[in-house]
């Protein structure tokens, strides 16, 4: 694992100087703007490496991402099903498809990336119901199941957790992998980073996680499986690629569910960046962005 860059720590530095606290639904739509504005920059620069289609679910659109040079027949390519993060509340849809056409050129695949529904507007099921679906087509249109791989990051992360329980659940053939970047999916706060890393985490604060808890949960009890899918059993699983920072919030949901698919036979990675902010991944000026997202090709392409 190679030492934190100079990028790496100027960045953190002035995470932690913009770091606030989120406890009201106004901040909340101060940050959804936010999100809009810093999201702006990422327009058109997907399209220079995909075709970029939509397709409709129940309540959603997915996006359907083909790399220029594919021509392969589209039921027969590889795929990758990608949940995005935001904290079950928000979207950064440019960034998140710019980060996906580069992994789908470089993999040679089609790419899904599902809109799914957000909290607090629409609360826990929503987001899991909508990715699953967006699952579920994809095998009912004939694509098999080991051409798929999932992926996810933040909230993602937590989506693909969610996910593979409800494919074992409903007795449907699993995906080739699924990879999971700073994964939420413990609603119970339970880890020990959560409080380890509180003050050195340059993006949040545990205050913050606790109050997109009251707007994703909506009265749902925080240790039931079907809303922390770390805490379901994680047998039958694919082979599984985890990877977080040393210092952010989450570090342990990783940690954990590494250790978790290792003691129940899934065979699983897990790489822990020194000193990274949460979600690095997305950060595409970050040179530890590009051996990550590298790294994860690797993962996904061996178990294709």
């Amino acid at each position: 694992m190679m030492k934190q860059s100079f990028r790496s720590r100027i960045l953190n530095f002035f995470l932690k100087l913009l770091r606030r606290p989120i406890w009201n639904l106004g901040q909340l739509k101060a940050l959804r703007a936010r999100f809009a504005k810093l999201d702006a920059r990422a327009i058109g620069k997907a399209d220079l490496l995909c075709r970029i289609s939509q397709i409709d679910l129940s309540h959603c659109q997915a996006d359907i991402l083909q790399p220029l040079e594919f021509s392969d027949d589209l039921i027969g390519a590889k795929h990758i099903l990608f949940f995005h993060g935001g904290a079950y509340c928000l979207r950064s849809p440019n960034t998140y498809r710019a980060m996906l056409a580069g992994i789908c050129s470089n993999l040679g695949a089609i790419g899904v990336l599902p809109d799914y529904r957000l909290a607090p507007e629409h609360p826990h099921p929503a987001a899991i119901d909508d990715c699953f679906e967006s699952y579920k087509s994809l095998i009912e249109k004939g694509v098999p199941a080991h051409h798929i791989a999932l992926l996810g990051d933040s909230a993602g992360g937590g989506l693909v957790l969610s996910i593979l329980d409800k494919i074992r659940a409903a007795a449907l053939p699993m995906p080739s992998s699924a990879s999971l970047f700073s994964p939420a999916g413990d609603w119970t706060l339970s880890g020990r980073s959560l409080f380890e890393n509180e003050g050195r985490d340059p993006m949040f604060r545990l205050s913050s996680f606790l109050f997109f808890r009251s707007l994703y949960l909506a009265g749902y009890k925080a240790s039931d499986p079907a809303v922390s899918p770390l805490l379901a059993p994680f047998d039958g699983y694919p082979p599984m690629y985890f990877t977080a920072s040393s210092t952010e919030l989450l570090r342990d949901v990783a940690v954990e569910g590494a250790e978790k698919a290792r003691a129940a036979g899934v065979p699983v990675e897990l790489d822990i960046w020194p000193g990274q902010c949460h979600d690095m991944q997305i950060i595409s000026f970050l040179p530890e962005s590009k051996i990550a997202l590298n790294k994860l090709c690797e993962f996904i392409a061996k178990h294709w």
